[in-house]
């Protein structure tokens, strides 16, 4: 027990950069897949059918295709095409590719969620689409995704271990640079295990009691 303890004191500064980066890689991957996922999901809504099927074709290409293999692509593919980018650039892109998909799924359901009778009443009101939208259906579909929205941000924070693949310095990079110095698999494997159950437990507490809220509503 001291010895995990006197671990975890000395490696707490490094373990907190990894921390660090990684929510900056959840934070930018999670923003730029919500404001893309949602502009998926008005596109397929709105768009023509065909436009739509091609929405589609991306989020089943998306979800079907391992993160791994998106992260290589991402990382090396740019370096085959003269242009190198840095590891933290790479996972992002990789991340934002995959979890625009799920996210438009998680908006698209919402929206469906929404009861057809509204738009009827709406339709027969005379009311514009547009203050209709924000007003009526923006809320509700807001309401429905929240519990499912969390869940899956609370995978992706799990899949930015992942990253560790490509270099970029995060949770479980750092824990495999101990291993590799000579600090013990087990300690190091359960400090990163660690640190990602505190936050998922959160993160999950959070999604139930949204699920809870939109169920009741």
């Amino acid at each position: 027990m001291s010895t995990f303890m006197t671990a975890v004191s000395d490696g707490f500064p490094v373990f907190g950069q990894a921390l660090l980066n990684a929510f900056i890689l959840l934070a930018t991957s999670c923003v730029l897949s919500t404001i893309l996922g949602a502009l998926l999901c008005v596109v397929d809504i709105c768009a023509h059918r065909s436009v739509g099927l091609l929405v589609h074709i991306y989020s089943w290409l998306a979800q079907t295709t391992p993160p791994l293999i998106l992260l290589f692509l991402a990382f090396y593919g740019s370096t085959m095409m003269g242009r190198a980018i840095s590891p933290m650039t790479a996972a992002i892109i990789a991340f934002v590719f995959f979890a625009t998909a799920y996210y438009f799924e998680i908006f698209r359901a919402g929206y469906e969620g929404v009861p057809r009778g509204q738009f009827e009443a709406a339709r027969a009101l005379g009311i514009p689409p547009l203050p209709f939208a924000t007003g009526v259906v923006v809320p509700q579909v807001i309401r429905i995704a929240a519990g499912p929205f969390v869940g899956r941000t609370t995978v992706l924070f799990k899949e930015t271990s992942l990253a560790s693949a490509i270099s970029v310095s995060e949770i479980m990079s750092t824990a495999s640079a101990y291993i590799y110095s000579g600090a013990s698999p087990l300690l190091m494997v359960a400090l990163a295990g660690g640190i990602y159950a505190v936050i998922n437990i959160a993160l999950i507490a959070l999604e139930k009691q949204l699920t809870r809220k939109a169920a009741a509503a």
